[in-house]
């Protein structure tokens, strides 16, 4: 009898030991890490389209994106909110590149672009660049 008691006694210590351990499993490790995003281009073309152009890497693969831009005194001048169908669902992006109509929004060079993308996990990265003049081609 004295056995048994040992014996449950010994099984129970070893289920509790057991439980504490699997219990302690960290899974917060399985999210992905948020976006980044590097923007190589944001620059006025025609005097009425921002040309933006970036590289972005999103773990938990891209949902939608926000551009917005602010002037040198940090008012909003313009924001849009897009879902680019060829951009959504990709785990990296090298080579985003996207027009913005800025016509009739007093956007100058000097003005600062910031890129947001959100992931289908509900996170967010962002980047900021100085709007510049269109580079020319030679």
């Amino acid at each position: 009898m004295k056995k048994y008691i040992n014996m449950s006694l010994m099984m129970a210590l070893f289920a509790m030991f057991t439980l504490c351990f699997i219990s302690c499993g960290d899974d917060d490790d399985d999210k992905p890490a948020a976006p980044t995003i590097v923007i190589k281009e944001a620059n006025i073309e025609d005097g009425d389209i921002v040309c933006v152009q970036a590289d972005i890497k999103a773990e938990g693969r891209t949902k939608n994106f926000m551009l917005t831009i602010n002037g040198k005194d940090g008012k909003e001048k313009t924001s849009l909110a897009m879902v680019e169908d060829k951009y959504t669902g990709k785990l990296n992006i090298d080579g985003f590149h996207v027009h913005v109509d800025i016509k009739g929004r007093d956007v100058v060079e000097g003005d600062v672009l910031t890129l947001i993308v959100y992931d289908a996990e509900g996170q967010s990265g962002s980047a900021k660049k100085e709007i510049t003049a269109e580079e020319e081609e030679e």
